[in-house]
């Protein structure tokens, strides 16, 4: 919570933009840009905030007559309760970014139209664009999606046309909006990775800035005291950008995350509050400066609620209060704009039921995305990312066994119950529409690949999701140690059982926006002769979903944590241990050898625990370990006699191929290892030669 109370001064508002260490050329503050006295509290106005609300109109499981499936009607009922006890002049609804896409089923097959009309009708006010507000790029932005949003404004004052720092219409960089007779300023920002989270070619005319220096520059404009860009009362922020991990603290995340660091820090002290989005994370923090920060989770699920204790004659803040509620248990139709919301909803889900029931395939047991079987969790493999990347394989290389399956966890939006597969549940876990291509590199780089997965967006800073977990087809293994230094992590990479080259040449094959370079994989940009398939990701997904029915869940890890000794490994020596999928402290790719599952839901693969370890050189058994909870430790010792196989037997030393296999989930780990037929015979050391001794006397 912020109190404020005294008159913020000229000097003050100037040392304020000094110790963000932001510094802004065009602005000289003058006495007009103070922070508005309070004198007396005496009105209250309610702002509700919401973010990627990713167009969940309706609960794709439930049915019309299910009150729980009007997803949207339930979001903003509190939002009507507020208007009808407060007055509409005191209740002001805000989102921050990502409305639209990855949107399921029912906005996804009439082109998230529903959810822009829902928008419209809740009595929206002001949205910060979102990173997924560009998915199907610039025009479409402008056009279609500015154009259905008719009752309130797109805000991106980070969002330059190309070569300038303008703002491109009909994007805004704020937008002013009265309540109890005070002016309040939504400024919004979208994160600065909107490039590296979209295909690049939709965007190639514009350029993204810093958000928080955006910001902090039209919050100074709005306080200047100059009608001509623009004057408020109050100055609210909201970001499409946020904190990583809502279990820690705000200051945890900043140390983590520069991107939020700026937030939670460096912005402009005459802002009043701060929401947030993009992170998909719950909470109702302060900044270092003691002002609420707010984010409202994702999916409709949640609000944030900030109570603004105004002075209407002074036209200042007086207090603001930060706060996070849930969605209303049902949405309530005695309000006018909730009965129209649902009505949308409900035309929408009769049509896309009518496109989407045709059944495609079957699925022995639920195949899912990790944790709760939605888009929330990237940072660990899953069944259904290691799948979507198998189909690319088996359809996209055909007989090659050297070609390589990759997907970005983003991309992979939902997951498959047990029983059928429609149509709707196969678009749903892929909505984007994204061309498939392929594209060809060395495995040098294809190592580049896997290291990028510790992630850093175009200008070297660590992003708010600083690990992603990619889905890899089966015939690709790898083991990495995050301890080591970064961009030298992955310690071994297994393509079909043998080490690859790093020499050699491989064919990648994924959607148009991984091959461009997306999430900051900007290694796979630098492939050689790629190609448009000529094919979608849907189309293909469904084809190959019916081709190959019935689908289990694969719980095969491709990349596993892993301490390994220095060796050799000595017939007849001591025995050596390894240690697999156990999380290094602190780090940020805590994968083990579990898949991270939650213990229930109809679209969450059962989970599985691994218990046992084996260890074989060639065929034989050579060790036996336990895995407890998730992480597993093995011993392997060579008795004396032990014959190594036939093509390396006579050699004293010779790298082989230690193969580990747990045995619940099928993982298969190879690690290359110096071994000995056995132990050198130590070199004797040369006796110095012997002095001769004095002369005798004869005595």
């Amino acid at each position: 919570m912020i109190t404020m109370t005294k008159r913020t001064t000229a000097t003050f508002a100037a040392s304020a933009l000094v110790a963000s260490g932001l510094t802004f050329a065009s602005f000289a503050p003058t006495a007009t840009a103070d922070v508005k006295e309070c004198v007396a509290a005496d009105d209250t106005i309610t702002v509700f905030g919401f973010n990627d609300f990713h167009g969940r109109v309706f609960n794709d499981l439930a049915k019309l007559d299910d009150p729980s499936g009007y997803l949207a009607g339930r979001l903003f009922t509190p939002v009507e309760q507020a208007r009808a006890a407060q007055g509409e002049d005191h209740v002001l609804l805000l989102s921050s970014g990502d409305n639209i896409g990855a949107s399921t089923f029912v906005s996804m097959m009439a082109d998230d139209n529903p959810t822009l009309d829902i928008m419209n009708a809740a009595g929206l006010e002001a949205s910060t664009v979102g990173n997924h507000e560009f998915d199907k790029g610039w025009s479409d932005l402008a056009g279609h999606v500015a154009g259905k949003a008719t009752g309130f404004s797109y805000l991106g004052a980070n969002v330059y046309t190309k070569g300038t720092t303008t703002v491109p219409a009909p994007l805004k960089s704020y937008d002013i909006i009265t309540k109890a007779g005070v002016d309040i300023a939504i400024v919004g920002a979208v994160t600065g990775d909107v490039p590296s989270l979209v295909s690049p070619g939709g965007i190639t005319d514009l350029t993204f800035g810093d958000p928080v220096e955006a910001v902090n520059r039209v919050t100074a404009e709005l306080l200047d005291g100059d009608p001509a860009n623009g004057e408020a009362d109050i100055v609210l922020a909201s970001f499409h950008e946020g904190a990583a991990n809502s279990k820690l603290t705000a200051a945890e995340n900043a140390a983590s995350s520069t991107a939020f660091d700026d937030i939670y820090r460096k912005v402009d002290k005459r802002v009043s509050a701060i929401f947030n989005g993009h992170t998909h994370q719950l909470y109702s923090w302060d900044d270092v400066n003691g002002r609420p920060l707010l984010q409202a989770k994702s999916y409709a699920d949640n609000l944030a609620q900030l109570d603004l204790e105004v002075d209407t004659t002074a036209k200042a803040l007086c207090s603001a209060t930060g706060s996070t509620i849930k969605a209303a248990a049902a949405s309530d139709e005695s309000f006018p704009r909730i009965k129209q919301i649902n009505e949308i909803a409900a035309a929408a889900y009769t049509v896309a039921m009518e496109k989407g029931q045709r059944v495609i395939g079957d699925a022995t047991e639920a195949i899912s995305t990790p944790l709760e079987g939605n888009a929330d969790t990237r940072f660990v493999e899953s069944p259904m990312s290691n799948m979507v990347a198998q189909m690319f394989k088996e359809t996209l290389g055909a007989d090659d066994d050297t070609f390589i399956g990759v997907q970005n966890p983003g991309g992979t939006r939902d997951s498959f119950d047990k029983g059928d597969i429609t149509f709707r549940e196969a678009a749903l876990t892929l909505p984007f529409a994204n061309s498939l291509f392929t594209t060809q590199i060395t495995g040098a780089q294809f190592k580049t690949v896997l290291e990028q997965q510790w992630q850093r967006d175009p200008e070297g800073q660590v992003p708010s999701r600083p690990f992603l977990a990619l889905g890899l087809s089966d015939n690709v293994s790898y083991t990495y140690d995050e301890s080591l230094p970064e961009g030298s992590r992955i310690t071994s990479i297994m393509l079909n059982g043998q080490p690859i080259d790093p020499a050699g040449t491989y064919t990648i094959g994924s959607g148009s926006f991984l091959i461009s370079g997306g999430d900051n994989f900007v290694e796979l940009a630098k492939g050689k002769n790629t190609a448009d398939t000529g094919r979608t990701d849907l189309e293909t997904w469904v084809a190959w979903v019916e081709d190959n029915s019935p689908h289990s869940p694969d719980y095969t890890m491709r990349g596993v944590s892993t301490k390994a000794p220095a060796g050799p490994l000595v017939v007849g020596g001591p025995a050596l241990t390894f240690t697999f999928g156990q999380a290094l402290k602190d780090g940020v790719a805590p994968q083990t050898l579990d898949m991270l599952l939650a213990p229930e839901g109809a679209k969450v693969s059962p989970q599985l625990f691994n218990s046992t370890i084996e260890a074989y050189l060639g065929s034989t058994l050579i060790g036996t370990g336990k895995v407890t909870d998730g992480a597993g430790t093995v011993s392997v010792q060579l008795p004396a006699g032990f014959a190594l196989p036939a093509s390396k037997a006579r050699v004293a030393s010779e790298t082989q191929m230690l193969r580990f296999v747990v045995k619940e989930s099928g993982t298969e780990i190879w690690w290359p290892m110096k071994v000995q037929d056995k132990a050198p015979t130590p070199t004797p050391t040369p006796k110095p030669p012997t002095k001769p001794g004095p002369p005798s006397t004869g005595v």
